[in-house]
């Protein structure tokens, strides 16, 4: 479905554009700056493993080597990236540490605080930059003000209710069964009791949450700083390409709050990987950046150092991590006549 969201979104957006026009354009970037923006990629990946490390580290008594963490950060990567909202990204991360010798309850809870920084940082930097870019915002917007807004209430939403589910042992619970019992009414969901049982479970989750910031407030700082220094290094990224096309007009910060919107506006759109959208978003937008002439290659080069690379990049890690599993269970637990024998 990506594969062939992609096809349509690139024929659409190359039919007034040749191929050699944008081969040409490809040969005069600077290859320092394209390398940049991959290093920018590339690092922003890796702070996905170290933010989950982070929490690891403080909430899990047997150590877990920080090489087995980023592989668990590209699981996460990979699976939200081809998967509709990137709804698959954290259950498989899950799976996967539990694979590992994770214990459920620590892993469950490293998980929600990595989530819960990054749904903050990812309003927090456009909320920051807004009044300082709003008129370079506004203008270059157009029809994706509408998703930025969708967005914006999504994330608000999604964070007021981790507030409420961690802070409030009554309020979260009440809501979400009141929602249960609407969709049993219209017949939405059939077995509520299953749904509730999950749900608290959930909400018990949150609330052991919030025990942990308050015994150790430094963990939620060092959280938002690592998801500051990956969301930022992944919304330099068009700014790095701009500069390849040995253009200066407008500066870093122009760059970073048109990025910081346009992945606010789509991360929530039921797509894999937001393709379309991001392709789409990234040509009406930065089109007055870029200029009409280098707008297209300008979007090939900053998705690909920014998702494409990470796409297959993740996907290897990712496979690498599923054969090792594989082969751990396949030839270090003992076969059933072996253990017969002992018997």
């Amino acid at each position: 479905l990506m594969l062939a969201l992609i096809a349509v979104t690139l024929f659409i957006i190359l039919r007034d554009t040749s191929l050699s026009e944008i081969w040409s354009a490809v040969q005069t970037a600077d290859p320092l700056w394209l390398l940049a923006a991959l290093g920018a990629s590339l690092f922003a990946s890796l702070m996905f493993g170290v933010a989950l490390h982070i929490a690891l580290r403080a909430l899990y008594g047997r150590p877990i080597s920080l090489l087995r963490n980023l592989g668990f950060g590209y699981i996460g990567q990979y699976y939200t990236a081809v998967t509709p909202a990137g709804m698959a990204g954290q259950p498989m991360q899950l799976y996967y540490m539990l694979a590992y010798g994770v214990e459920v309850s620590y892993a469950s809870l490293a998980l929600l605080l990595v989530n819960a920084a990054h749904q903050l940082v990812v309003l927090l930097i456009p909320t920051v930059l807004f009044p300082f870019r709003a008129g370079l915002i506004l203008d270059n917007l157009g029809g994706f003000l509408w998703l930025f807004l969708l967005g914006s209430l999504i994330n608000i939403g999604l964070i007021l209710f981790l507030l409420f589910a961690m802070f409030s042992k009554d309020f979260a619970g009440r809501m979400v069964h009141g929602v249960i019992a609407l969709l049993h009414k219209l017949r939405i969901v059939k077995h509520p009791e299953r749904i509730e049982q999950r749900v608290s479970e959930q909400i018990a989750l949150y609330q052991k949450g919030a025990e942990v910031f308050k015994a150790h407030r430094w963990l939620l700082f060092c959280e938002l700083f690592s998801y500051l220094l990956l969301l930022g290094a992944q919304f330099v990224i068009p700014y790095f390409i701009y500069r390849a096309f040995h253009l200066s007009t407008f500066g870093m910060l122009d760059f970073i709050a048109l990025q910081s919107v346009l992945y606010l506006a789509v991360c929530f759109l039921p797509i894999p990987g937001s393709a379309g959208a991001s392709e789409s978003g990234f040509v009406k937008i930065f089109r007055v950046l870029f200029q009409s002439a280098l707008i297209v290659p300008a979007m090939l080069l900053s998705r690909v150092a920014s998702f494409y690379f990470i796409l297959v990049f993740s996907g290897a890690i990712s496979l690498a991590m599923h054969l090792v599993h594989s082969y751990r269970q396949k030839h270090l637990q003992k076969p059933p006549e072996a253990e017969t024998a002992a018997e």
